[in-house]
């Protein structure tokens, strides 16, 4: 006869020891793995804890808070931002949207020349480096075509190219595994800047989806911001953008798309002119607009300037010529002849009055408006207004 088992209770485990022993384990493991457990057993004990009840010892093995003082922030050197384009594109992730055949992948090729050659990108400075570029709907000659246009060097090991045949048998989709093997081929080349051409070949999903979206693009944006790389895809607008240029709202797709890039790009343009507007907004640089014409010897964009002061530049000069046109002229009547808003036209004309190019003439309670001839004179201009 067996003698009777004695059940021995087992003690309640101290949560101090507990901790103790698995922070020693945790220091034994590499520095990768001991990151993927500790962000493991974060998931994991949380779960566990989402309930009423109290349990002291899987709470002592939540690892504490991370916080940073204000203090230390504000006395921290940090340093300069590592800029891809100065001003206009830092690292992280960005978008560079626009209608079909407007020349976005003109502008991704350009970009990826100049940091090529270490050139000039929009008259600023540009950082030479190694780019890649994932042409995902072209062909070898289309690019070899494009390139000669441009005048590529023949520089070997600067930008390298991948077509989409590749990409969908060694990458993938982005927001699977493909993503994964991507990023280990980014660290592997220290590329300074990678284009993918266009977010609708590299992107498995519905671009509508928030949740699909936030997780197809958001650790590929958490990478190049902690790496200091750029990640630009090239991507499409929705077809009905009316006459705004606001490239936030132009994103195609959802909220969580958008949410997740750090800097958008909108290229603008009318259909059958070489002309377009390149509006840039961002989380690290302040919103603007350039003024871009397309060069069709050199098959670049070229940067006219901030788009604002080139329209009210434009302005200006039809106001000048109506007023050669029309002779002395009330502000209603350019506004109509020019097709511009009134509003508009009294603002140009008191800049264009101050800058000595129009003469502004009282007469009752109407004003009137004439263009000042080269070789007229501020005596003149007031012996008129005097007469009338």
């Amino acid at each position: 006869m067996l003698p009777e088992m004695q059940i021995i209770p087992l003690a309640t485990p101290d949560p101090d020891e507990m901790k103790q022993h698995f922070d020693a384990y945790l220091r034994g493991l590499p520095p990768d793995a001991r990151a993927k457990l500790e962000r493991f057993n974060l998931r994991v004990i949380t779960e566990a804890l989402d309930t009423n009840e109290s349990n002291p010892a899987l709470e002592s093995l939540l690892p504490g808070l991370k916080i940073i003082d204000s203090a230390i922030i504000i006395q921290t050197d940090y340093p300069p931002v590592p800029w891809i384009v100065p001003d206009l594109l830092p690292p992280g992730l960005t978008v560079l949207s626009g209608k079909p055949k407007v020349g976005k992948s003109w502008l991704a090729l350009q970009l990826a020349l100049s940091i090529l050659v270490g050139g000039k990108m929009f008259g600023r400075e540009v950082e030479r480096g190694r780019v890649l570029y994932l042409a995902l709907e072209d062909n070898e000659r289309r690019l070899k075509d494009r390139m000669i246009k441009q005048g590529w060097p023949v520089n070997p090991g600067g930008v390298e190219f991948m077509l989409f045949n590749i990409f969908r048998d060694q990458i993938g989709a982005l927001n699977s595994n493909g993503g994964k093997r991507l990023l280990k081929n980014i660290e592997a080349k220290k590329y300074r800047l990678v284009i993918v051409d266009t977010f609708s070949r590299a992107i498995q999903g519905e671009q509508l989806d928030v949740s699909e979206m936030t997780q197809a693009v958001g650790t590929l944006q958490q990478y190049a911001l902690s790496k200091g790389i750029g990640l630009l895809f090239v991507d499409h607008m929705p077809k009905n953008t009316g006459d705004l240029t606001d490239p936030i709202q132009h994103v195609y797709g959802s909220v969580g798309k958008a949410a997740a890039l750090d800097t958008v790009w909108g290229l603008y343009k009318e259909r059958g002119k070489v002309g377009a507007k390149l509006a840039i907004t961002g989380r690290d640089i302040k919103d603007e607009t350039l003024q871009l014409t397309f060069d069709m010897k050199g098959f670049f964009w070229h940067c006219e300037g901030n788009a604002l002061d080139f329209e009210l530049t434009e302005q200006r000069k039809a106001i000048l010529a109506t007023l050669e046109d029309l002779g002395r002229s009330q502000a209603a009547a350019i506004a109509e002849a020019t097709g511009q808003q009134i509003n508009h036209i009294r603002e140009r004309l008191a800049e264009l009055s101050n800058a000595g190019l129009v003469a502004r003439i009282p007469k009752g309670n109407l004003i009137f408006y004439e263009a000042i001839k080269p070789e007229s004179n501020e005596s003149s201009i007031s012996s008129t207004s005097k007469a009338l």
